[in-house]
């Protein structure tokens, strides 16, 4: 080792490299010695310079007589003791290399030549980069950890081009984790690996491809039931104008009652149908029959700020909706019983005789009519609506948080709209105002008129879905989930009765405030982002929590409406289906 470093000394008796050489000098020890002579020393010293003690020049001598069969590559050249050189200068010196840093440990190199004779630094490769000989392969110094990946001459934390891969990605993306750990034992830091092709890649390409696979299966599928969902357009302009007569001629009826407290009512499509995320048959219209009210005051039933009731400021003698206030407030029960008489005696006087009213639905506020005949069976909701043209109530005023989704003026023209205030039974008993009308028909705030302009104005980019430009995927994931909570109703009626699809559309509102950016929902992207949007809504059933998008008050899985164990029944359900790749939706990819 002394002689390797250029320095004078001896080595240690009992170091590796003197016991693993001792023999082969002792054997050589006979050999005559002649006077020294002009030329460099084996060891590289100046003529005339002693070398570094018998022991060492030794093993010098050990690795020439190994390297004897080589060609000469300095022809006279001498050693310190005058015997002329004919072995390979160059070759001798790395076999008494390889010698000495075996015995050491891999720890220091050996002082080598370069091609043009000129010394290196002591502990230096040729590159400057330390090489770790404990993974030597064929007489090259690499790290084992390069030579399993097939690189070489490099350091075991680099390779050719030197790009960046996280080793522990590539055990997540589908390798086994000992398998991530062979590539990379002692990866610190930023760097673990990097990748010989020069192209930044993630692992999940790398070695992830089933991976990769199944989300390519599970993005053909999903676009293959959205196809399965689209309605016919024949079908659309059939229904459309079997639901449109039917309308226009019970509208003209009410508003011509003698009594004229409808006088001034004016019909506004609601609706998945008029949202455009109606899926499978056009077989569901809902229809907001509206009546202007001037100077209420609305007056909260419930803490949350959802249900209310109405008193007239000041009722003028001859209001013709002085006739439906009870108590000094407008009854909707009252209101909804005569909307519910005037349509009855509308159906009778149609021609067309497949239209009929059905009973009434608990709870429900609407007079609910069925359109049969030729096509699909129709279901039509005629719904009751009291047009509030004054501010929003208090507990709006922390929703509808969409200034980075669509902007700060679209909200502040949302709600320069105005409300409306439709009959329905709240859900259970009131924590504040009148608990005696707690079950009874009253007035819950609604904002469907703003949910139809956001669905059909969904994007960050006002010219998002528009012919000509890009498209996103936001309708195409609220379909896919309308569809598996309908199917996991069709399968469990009882367990999931309150699950409705009013849940889903609150859910991707949410996420659109979420995820805001057009770029964030590419039509490409199907099945990652209907899988983001399903994560979101099971995480609100986990912590049983879904605030409706306009009053973050009101909870729509409270737990007094919405039972805990069949939520976490819909949980199990939901999980079920994603591991099998959602086989409820029914399509055959085969088939397709």
């Amino acid at each position: 080792i002394s002689l390797a470093l250029n320095r004078p000394g001896r080595v240690e008796g009992g170091s590796v490299a003197a016991r693993s050489e001792r023999g082969m000098s002792q054997k050589k020890a006979a050999a005559p010695v002649r006077p020294a002579s002009s030329g460099r020393t084996a060891g590289g010293k100046a003529k005339g310079q002693r070398g570094g003690g018998a022991e060492a020049r030794s093993n010098c001598a050990s690795a020439k007589a190994n390297d004897a069969h080589r060609s000469p590559a300095r022809l006279g050249e001498k050693d310190g003791a005058g015997h002329t050189d004919r072995s390979d200068g160059t070759t001798g010196i790395r076999r008494c290399t390889a010698i000495l840093t075996k015995a050491a440990g891999g720890k220091d190199t050996i002082p080598n030549r370069t091609a043009r004779g000129k010394d290196t630094v002591p502990t230096k490769a040729v590159r400057g980069t330390e090489i770790n000989a404990r993974g030597a392969a064929g007489h090259k110094k690499i790290d084992a950890t390069v030579v399993a990946a097939g690189v070489k001459g490099k350091n075991a934390n680099s390779t050719a081009d030197g790009n960046d891969i996280d080793a522990r990605v590539a055990a997540a993306a589908g390798k086994e984790m000992d398998q991530a750990k062979s590539v990379a034992p002692r990866a610190k830091g930023k760097n673990a690996n990097k990748d010989a092709g020069g192209r930044k890649a993630k692992a999940a390409v790398v070695a992830g491809d089933g991976e990769v696979g199944r989300e390519q299966e599970l993005n053909k599928m999903l676009r293959a039931v959205i196809e399965d969902l689209r309605i016919r357009s024949d079908e659309r302009s059939q229904a459309s104008r079997r639901v449109n007569e039917v309308v226009d001629h019970l509208v003209r009826y009410i508003s011509e009652d003698p009594v004229r407290c409808f006088a001034s009512i004016k019909k506004l499509p609601s609706g998945s149908y008029y949202e455009r995320v109606k899926i499978l048959e056009p077989n569901e219209f809902d229809i907001m029959i509206t009546v202007p009210v001037e100077r209420v005051m609305c007056q909260k039933v419930d803490f949350e700020g959802a249900f209310y009731n109405i008193a007239f400021k000041r009722c003028p003698r001859d209001d013709p909706l002085k006739q439906f206030v009870c108590d000094g407030l407008l009854s909707a029960e009252k209101m909804l019983c005569h909307l519910r008489k005037l349509i009855i005696n509308a159906v009778k006087l149609l021609a067309d005789s497949t239209v009929e009213v059905l009973r009434k639905k608990p709870g429900s506020p609407a007079v609910t009519l069925e359109i049969g005949g030729d096509g699909v069976l129709i279901s039509l909701d005629m719904v009751l609506a009291l047009e509030v043209k004054q501010s929003w109530p208090a507990s709006t005023t922390k929703g509808l948080k969409i200034e980075e989704w669509l902007g700060t003026k679209v909200r502040t023209a949302f709600r320069r709209d105005p409300f409306y205030l439709v009959p329905k039974q709240q859900p259970f008993e009131t924590t504040e105002g009148d608990g005696a009308q707690s079950k009874k028909e009253m007035w819950r705030i609604s904002f469907s008129h703003i949910e139809k302009k956001m669905i059909m104005n969904h994007g960050n980019m006002k010219t998002c879905c528009e012919s000509g430009s890009s498209k996103c995927c936001r309708k195409s994931c609220l379909k896919l989930l309308k569809r598996l909570i309908e199917k996991l109703k069709e399968k469990h009626p009882r367990i999931l009765a309150n699950v409705c699809s009013y849940h889903a559309k609150t859910t991707l509102f949410h996420a659109c405030v979420q995820r805001p950016k057009d770029e964030m929902w590419r039509p490409e992207d199907l099945a990652g982002c209907f899988l983001q949007l399903l994560d979101n809504f099971t995480d609100h059933l986990k912590r049983a929590d879904l605030p409706h998008f306009f009053i973050p008050t009101y909870n729509l899985l409270d737990d007094r409406i919405f039972n805990k164990i069949n939520s976490i029944r819909l949980l199990n359900f939901i999980e079920n289906e994603r591991t099998k790749n959602f086989p409820i939706f029914g399509v055959n990819l085969t088939s397709k």
